[in-house]
């Protein structure tokens, strides 16, 4: 929709609305208005309404989304509902003719997740589903690293997305309970992120054996209204999760609501001629990636003791760790979970293609699944997807 100003709507106006999904829309004001917000508390609705006032003026509350959707029949929507409810929401919204961009997870199965897909082919709109990670322009730089071959082949990832969970967050101001249940948990929830990130730079994955286990029953809520209130645990807050990718690398990956706190680095890829190692802030890119460049490997590259990385311009490895090294710009125009806006809305102008296809969803969402099933039986299982 090249040169027009796109009518979006926000389905679903908890937290992550008001923290991740509001801030970008309304810094995006010149391309993207507000023309509805639904949520079935209509007082949620009228805030998220009241939040973006000031360049969404004309934003209706909605606690029906049927009605939203006749009403002010938005060009797009934003699918922020809990995950049981991602599916239903999005096929309701394809069916208006409107696109679509999803929270985690697609959907609950992988016959959900083929069936969105068919309706937005069916009806012409474009579908596009969170984590924002393949979309970052650190991710996108690291597969162009990957791929260039100057540190030889990929043969190992080791990641993690470990904590207390929402349970631990002062600023969290929803109730918890359910990340801590069957419905969500860690891996659902955090570690999907790198499980995009895994699969974003080496690929789909074949198989997938997990473990799991609850290391702690009960936890008490920190901040926000239900502060002091006691959550009982009842799905794993340990999942380790082992993948081996369609390329032949193996991959390993932590998913937890049960690490007080750790210094291990978020990402790491091993190659055959070294290593990249992403410590820091997982949520931005204010810790550059680091690179280690094995003895001798650099004669594959330039054959001067250095060689190049990624883009053109943006420096050179010399043999060891090599620190403070950024991607080329330019630069993220928001944080993780916000870039996901800024692709969406370009993608509908015709200014990107597609990176956070409904395709790579289901494949992750099916990593996901069979993960939990391996959990409950002590098997390896194979993937059927791919993207």
């Amino acid at each position: 929709m090249p040169g027009t100003r796109l009518r979006v709507a926000i389905v679903g106006c908890g937290d992550v609305a008001h923290r991740h999904y509001l801030p970008p829309l309304i810094a995006l004001a010149a391309r993207a208005e507000i023309v509805g917000c639904c949520d079935a508390r209509m007082e949620a609705a009228e805030h998220a309404v009241a939040a973006v006032r000031s360049t969404s003026p004309g934003a209706v509350a909605f606690d029906r989304l049927d009605e939203m959707l006749a009403q002010v029949r938005p060009d797009a929507v934003f699918n922020l509902t809990p995950p049981p409810l991602h599916a239903e929401v999005t096929s309701a919204c394809l069916a208006a003719g409107t696109h679509v961009y999803s929270e985690k997870p697609i959907a609950a199965s992988v016959a959900e997740a083929d069936r969105l897909i068919a309706e937005a082919r069916q009806a012409g709109v474009l579908l596009l589903c969170a984590t924002a990670s393949a979309a970052t322009r650190e991710v996108r730089w690291l597969r162009e690293v990957i791929d260039s071959g100057r540190l030889g082949r990929p043969t190992l990832a080791v990641a993690q997305c470990a904590g207390m969970g929402p349970a631990d967050w002062l600023e969290y101001t929803g109730d918890p309970t359910v990340f801590y249940g069957p419905g969500v948990g860690p891996v659902r929830d955090i570690g999907i992120y790198r499980l995009h990130e895994l699969t974003a730079l080496l690929g789909p994955v074949r198989r997938v054996a997990a473990m799991g286990a609850i290391a702690i029953p009960e936890r008490t809520i920190v901040g926000g209204p239900l502060a002091g209130k006691t959550i009982t645990v009842t799905a794993p807050d340990h999942v380790l999760m082992h993948l081996e990718f369609a390329g032949g690398m193996l991959g390993q990956l932590l998913s937890s609501y049960a690490v007080p706190e750790s210094q291990a680095p978020w990402l790491e890829i091993h190659l055959t001629g070294g290593s990249i190692s992403l410590i820091g802030d997982q949520w931005s890119e204010a810790d550059p990636p680091s690179f280690f460049l094995r003895a001798g490997a650099a004669a594959q590259g330039a054959g001067s003791g250095q060689t190049s990385i990624g883009s053109a311009g943006v420096g050179r490895l010399v043999e060891g760790w090599n620190h403070g090294l950024t991607p080329p710009p330019p630069a993220d125009d928001f944080p993780l979970i916000g870039r996901g806006v800024g692709h969406f809305l370009a993608c509908l102008a015709g200014e990107e293609q597609p990176i956070l296809t409904a395709e790579h969803a289901r494949h992750v969402l099916e990593i996901v699944l069979l993960g939990y099933e391996s959990i409950a039986d002590g098997r390896a299982r194979e993937l059927q997807t791919t993207f």
